[in-house]
């Protein structure tokens, strides 16, 4: 499992949204990768017409209203929706540019129902599967998945909200390649018996230094997930 992944231990969160926000962009993504990120945490959705961009909140105003995402092709997006749309970012642009720099890639993936939709853009970007990972997929997803193509590599995501899941039963049936967890949630042990079970584990979102340490030093997970990459360079040397 995690064996055949590569482990990247500076992971620019939606890129570097605290130097050009909002993240999810291009530039955004360009930027973390040339203040230190060796891998770029994405949110992925859809729009009506089938392409997966890169968007977190999934409703957005276009006219002066609110309106969802996937209501609009991206084209619409791109040409109606201000600012915002007109960064809208493609996957195949993301992967493309993660491939080029040679980073990795998180998908956090938002989408329940495009999940063959996604399966096929992975395989046809061509990205190399020991540096990309599939998290924020429920559990049906993450079997969806498995089954259209079990090569695609898994995270089990869980945030605070989640707090009751993590039980001694879970840490020994997790059945993901990696795990993507609120970094409050992970302790040393919690962080050894998983690694003893060969699965990734990747901290989010730290971006205090006290934080970061305690991740990297004391817990030592794989990954730090993180707004401020350049900050955690600086403390990794």
């Amino acid at each position: 499992m995690a064996s055949e992944l590569r482990a990247f231990p500076i992971v620019g969160q939606r890129g570097a949204p605290f130097q050009v926000p909002p993240g999810n962009t291009l530039a955004s993504l360009r930027r973390a990768i040339d203040i230190g990120a060796e891998m770029l945490e994405i949110d992925v959705r859809r729009t009506r017409d089938d392409v997966l961009v890169l968007d977190q909140e999934n409703v957005h105003l276009m006219g002066g209203e609110e309106k969802p995402l996937r209501d609009f092709s991206y084209r619409h997006w791109r040409q109606h929706g201000g600012d915002w749309g007109g960064s809208l970012t493609r996957l195949d642009d993301a992967m493309a540019l993660a491939r080029e720099r040679g980073v990795g890639l998180i998908l956090d993936f938002k989408e329940p129902g495009t999940e063959a939709l996604l399966a096929r853009t992975i395989r046809a970007s061509g990205f190399p599967l020991d540096s990309v990972l599939v998290a924020g997929a429920g559990e049906t997803s993450r079997k969806i998945l498995r089954g259209l193509d079990p090569r695609i590599p898994l995270s089990l995501t869980l945030d605070m909200d989640q707090a009751r899941l993590v039980t001694p039963k879970l840490l020994l049936e997790v059945d993901t390649e990696a795990v993507t967890w609120h970094h409050r949630l992970l302790t040393p042990s919690i962080v050894e018996i998983l690694h003893r079970r060969d699965i990734l584990v990747y901290a989010f979102t730290v971006d205090m230094a006290e934080d970061m340490r305690r991740m990297r030093h004391v817990c030592k997970v794989d990954g730090i997930i993180t707004n401020s990459p350049d900050v955690l360079k600086s403390l990794l040397g």
